[in-house]
């Protein structure tokens, strides 16, 4: 199901989430009729709405909306590469200058929207937007989506929101989540393809019987993209799913996998229900001869060819970067991007003939400099000690020659005293 970006729950989103749990009730209550971790599993990502979202969800498929918590499993949002992609994946968080190259692209952002536009965007989020309208778009498409549930939006900005505000929410989408074929990147695969092929791992083994994941909507839309449900070349307006959206893959004893989808009512006024049900979505299959076909029900081999257009072809595609992306530079404290690059990606992460030091910012060290460096110490402290040695026998041989002196100095004298008959008192 898809989530924004709030902290907590609203409590029109918290009746969404029990809808949404009465609807898997009514579709899948005979196939699970109790809580059993054994035969269910939850994974959210780490934040609160998710978490709720996900209790929410159980409490009613389970329990008929009783207060019991179960179990949701979840780990440290940043380190979540399966649910939680792709702005914390070590090499793309390594190159902002790309994943934030829509995010700033203000001229685009200028072509799309009208003075008055901007000016209505102004007036209702602030003077910020004159001066940064990309990022104000997307941040009022995020806020006007939000408010729905809530309150009537005035004509006007219903109108900006559907036909300019979206497209540019659906270019971001695609920019930052979708499969791009002719990316430079496309070694690393889709964003949502590990996430798909757990999905399909678990349809294929049946380990459990229920596999329940509480999402953001990037994650929904990631996983559309990876399945052949909505192209880079398409509006489809799944390109930004709406809250509580939820994609169903279910599994039958053929071999057969089926994808439904759904939506709830979410503006003011409404049920704030699931009021169509989990209806059919295509997706795109491909058969073992190459043909690609569009269906809402296929072979789970087909669904797997498909999907794996998308695979990675490196070994570790979280840490892989381009040469040109200067992750690598050395004796010179990374910055907050690399920092985090390097922690994540220590293996190769300072290139070749260079080392890590971790306990200093992650700053990459040179490996023949370090020995360089060691080797002009020892030696300073071996000629220190030479010196010090040599003086030693230095100011002896001295001593014992001013030693010498004055033993013939004291002899001589001696001797001229007898000569004269000098004595000493």
């Amino acid at each position: 199901m898809g989530l924004r970006d709030a902290t907590q729950l609203t409590p029109n989103g918290e009746i969404m989430m029990l809808n949404l749990g009465k609807l898997l009730r009514a579709t899948y209550g005979t196939f699970i009729t109790s809580y059993d971790p054994a035969m269910y599993d939850t994974f959210s990502e780490y934040f609160d709405n998710c978490i709720q979202s996900a209790h929410g969800v159980l409490r009613a498929f389970f329990n008929k909306g009783s207060q019991f918590l179960p179990i949701v499993r979840h780990v440290p949002s940043e380190t979540d590469w399966l649910l939680g992609f792709n702005h914390n994946f070590p090499n793309v968080y390594a190159r902002p200058q790309w994943f934030f190259a829509y995010w700033n692209n203000d001229a685009l952002a200028r072509g799309i929207l009208s003075t008055n536009d901007i000016e209505m965007l102004s007036n209702e989020f602030g003077s910020w937007c004159a001066e940064k309208p990309m990022q104000c778009a997307l941040f009022a498409a995020d806020a006007l989506q939000s408010r729905i549930s809530e309150k009537s939006l005035p004509q006007q900005l219903q109108t900006l929101f559907q036909e300019k505000l979206l497209p540019i929410v659906y270019g971001w989408n695609k920019h930052t989540y979708g499969f791009n074929s002719e990316d430079p990147y496309v070694v690393i695969g889709s964003p949502a393809y590990t996430l798909a092929a757990k999905v399909l791992h678990d349809a294929e083994v049946g380990e459990k019987k229920f596999c329940h994941y509480s999402v953001h909507d990037s994650t929904i839309l990631g996983l559309l993209n990876a399945l052949g449900a909505i192209q880079l070349g398409d509006t489809n307006p799944r390109w930004l799913p709406r809250f509580g959206s939820v994609l169903a893959v279910t599994t039958y004893s053929n071999g057969n996998v089926s994808f439904t989808y759904a939506e709830p009512q979410q503006e003011a006024g409404s049920s704030l229900d699931y009021v169509s049900g989990l209806l059919p979505i295509t997706v795109r299959c491909k058969t073992f001869e190459g043909a690609e076909y569009m269906a809402s029900t296929c072979p789970l081999n087909d669904v797997w060819r498909y999907v794996n257009r998308s695979r990675p072809t490196v070994a570790d595609p979280f840490c892989y970067l381009r040469p040109e992306d200067g992750c690598d530079v050395l004796e010179t404290v990374p910055s907050e991007h690399c920092q985090y690059y390097r922690k994540y990606c220590p293996i190769g992460a300072c290139g070749p003939n260079a080392g890590l030091d971790a306990s200093r910012n992650y700053t990459c060290f040179s490996f023949f400099r370090r020995r360089f460096t060691k080797d002009y110490t020892l030696a300073s402290i071996v000629a220190g000690v030479c010196g010090g040695a040599v003086g030693l026998i230095v100011g002896f041989l001295i001593s014992l020659l001013l030693q010498k002196t004055e033993e013939k100095e004291v002899r001589r004298r001696r001797f001229v005293q007898m000569g004269t008959g000098e004595t000493n008192a």
